[in-house]
């Protein structure tokens, strides 16, 4: 299950971000002790303030997000994301100082043209040299605060670990380009940006008929019961080939998550069960559970697991059909529920659809 391979992933420490520097392997992800980062099989890094603690007290409406890309050229941006009322982030004080407008003028306002949280306002530090300024300034703190809203608040113990984590990844330590330790290595010298796996395109499939998706839950409905206290056992099913489909079997609901048994059949009867090729996640992550579903449209098998009601923490991961086998296109982990939505998770893998 998910939670015993949280917890192994995360029982890092700031004295791990510090030891073996050059022998980081990602995908990674660790805590760092307010911080969660995460870097993905490109060696992409994304780091963000989370609190540590799971009392009321701990909660923080503000969210800081810091992402490295890797190689030479590799860009630096920073964003906060304040959840409820609107505040005023040029206020924002570090220990209890105002951080001043030669930081707060660097702040731009991001719009927001996904359709995200209209709750969720986000200011963004898109200048490298800015970016940089503001690390720098905040490596010596401790704590950032609005002062008109007690609970917009990051707590800065971990940053400078998390940034010597990222920096160890993308082979920046003792370089001009570094974050956290920089030193007179040239960019030029920084490992370049590793190419982005290119998906095999799903090649389509004839869709099932009302007959065939009929026949098909049945089958996969075959032999199952209610639990107690569990809503009853429900399928889908969807094509995959001209000659076989999938189906998605939910069962056994607990709260806000629920079991899954996910089947590759031939489309016609006796729906003899074939192997289901399925990539596997990083870090043995535990797929297909707490809630599964498949796009026959675009043949994107996918799941989203909540450590909580409010899905703010969990994992989540999709796969693309090619004919064969599914192919792993994307996997986000967030360990510890902050309030973040699911698109501003560490990304662990990232694909591109191929051309």
């Amino acid at each position: 299950m998910l939670r015993p391979l949280l917890l192994a992933l995360l029982a890092g420490s700031s004295a791990q971000a510090f030891a073996q520097p050059a022998a980081e392997s990602v995908p990674l992800l660790r805590d760092i002790k307010e911080w969660v980062v995460g870097c993905d099989n490109l060696r992409d890094c994304h780091a963000l303030s989370a609190p540590s603690g799971a009392n009321e007290e701990d909660y923080s409406s503000l969210t800081l997000h810091i992402w490295h890309k890797a190689g030479p050229q590799g860009y630096l941006r920073l964003r906060f994301d304040h959840r409820g009322e609107a505040v005023d982030l040029s206020t924002l004080q570090l220990d209890g100082q105002p951080l001043g407008d030669a930081l707060t003028q660097d702040l731009q306002a991001q719009r927001d043209d996904q359709g995200g949280d209209p709750d969720v306002q986000s200011y963004g530090v898109l200048d490298d040299d800015a970016a940089r300024r503001w690390l720098q300034r905040l490596r010596n703190g401790q704590r950032l605060q609005v002062p008109a809203d007690t609970d917009a608040h990051v707590s800065l113990s971990g940053l400078s670990a998390s940034l010597l984590l990222m920096d160890a990844v993308q082979g920046r330590v003792d370089n001009v380009t570094a974050l956290a330790r920089p030193g007179k290595g040239a960019a030029s010298s920084v490992p370049a940006h590793m190419p982005v796996p290119l998906l095999r395109a799903f090649p389509g499939a004839p869709a099932l008929t009302a007959q065939e998706q009929k026949n098909l839950v049945a089958e996969a409905l075959k032999g199952e019961t209610a639990q107690e206290d569990s809503p009853p056992p429900e399928a889908s099913a969807g094509a995959l080939t001209a000659s076989h489909a999938i189906t998605v079997l939910r069962y056994d609901c607990a709260a806000y998550n629920c079991e899954y048994e996910v089947v590759q059949r031939a489309r016609q009867a006796p729906y003899a069960q074939a192997a289901l090729q399925l990539e596997p996640l990083p870090l043995d992550g535990a797929a297909l559970q707490g809630s599964v579903g498949y796009d026959p449209a675009t043949g994107t098998l996918s799941y989203f697991y909540k450590q909580r009601g409010l899905g703010d923490c969990g994992a989540g991961a999709a796969w693309v059909f090619d004919g064969k086998a599914f192919q792993l296109s994307e996997f986000h982990i967030m360990s510890r529920c902050t309030g973040v939505a699911y698109g501003d998770w560490p990304s662990l893998w990232t694909t591109a659809p191929a051309p």
